[in-house]
């Protein structure tokens, strides 16, 4: 296994048991060669599953009936653009944060044989890797994002990674959108809508650091989408500091609901110890 899967591994672990599963995310149903049991013929079976032998003993035709499989088509939608060097909650980075919550449904995916894609990028522009199944297409793909993430990158504009979707992808898959908390926009609603209608939607949502914390120690916060600096919470005040945190309530509340009224589950993850808690939780929703 490479080093972006161990590296996600280290912090998910191996059972992937019921995280991503259950009929909804199931877009692409298939059987196993484990065969189930045997049951009497109907009308419309496929006469190349009818066991002979088994009929001849019996004195009916019988048919196979094989464990059913569900696999996925996921495409993993992913932000590379300047949001993503700010540094999460945990510390680390929020491009590391991203590749190893990719690597995690890499290695879920693996356990099913499941396809996975990306489309990833910034406002410079998309760049697509076409859906395939094994662990050194997942473990490239984790590698291109991570090349292209650390590069000079342009802002982040998750909304054209969408839009790039849209227009290249008609077929049903699940979309997995890994990127920071988005802005509300019309523009956002709009492409959700279009979506919505073709594709299921999961957000996972790699949080910030917060640019302000208390008025004690603390050095000022840098914006990694305007360059600029953000005083601390001791040049702003106690009445600044407290209009600031109302303020983010608001819009987490605000992105909540609008998220949930265009029907995406979603999930914040602060760093990568917890990853393992942001799927189960989507998967649950």
């Amino acid at each position: 296994m490479g080093r972006h899967l161990n590296l996600a591994k280290s912090y998910f672990g191996t059972d992937t048991r019921g995280i991503l599963e259950g009929g909804r995310y199931a877009l692409l149903h298939s059987r196993s060669l484990e065969l189930d049991d045997l049951r009497p013929y109907v009308a419309g079976d496929d006469v190349r599953d009818i066991d002979w032998r088994a009929s001849a003993r019996s004195g009916s035709v019988l048919t196979k009936r094989f464990v059913s499989e569900k696999h996925h088509k996921i495409l993993l939608v992913a932000d590379t653009g300047r949001n993503m060097t700010a540094l999460a909650p945990s510390g680390e980075v929020k491009r590391v944060v991203a590749a190893n919550v990719m690597g995690a449904v890499g290695l879920i995916a693996l356990g099913r044989s499941d396809e996975v894609g990306m489309v990833y990028g910034d406002s410079t522009g998309s760049a697509t890797i076409r859906n395939r199944r094994s662990e050194t297409h997942i473990e490239s793909m984790l590698e291109r994002f991570h090349s292209r993430s650390a590069e000079d990158v342009g802002t982040s504009e998750i909304v054209g990674q969408l839009n790039y979707v849209v227009r290249a992808h008609r077929r049903r898959l699940l979309l997995i959108i890994v990127s920071d908390e988005p802005d509300v926009s019309s523009d956002l609603e709009e492409v959700l809508k279009q979506l919505q209608g073709r594709h299921d939607l999961i957000w996972l949502m790699i949080t910030d650091m917060p640019a302000v914390g208390g008025v004690d120690g603390e050095q000022d916060g840098y914006d990694v989408a305007t360059g600029g600096f953000v005083p601390n919470g001791y040049a702003l005040g106690p009445r600044v500091l407290n209009a600031y945190r109302a303020a983010e309530q608001h819009r987490v509340a605000q992105l909540d609901e609008f998220l949930s009224v265009n029907g995406v589950r979603f999930s914040r993850i602060d760093g990568s110890a917890d990853i393992r808690r942001g799927l189960v939780a989507v998967s649950e929703s």
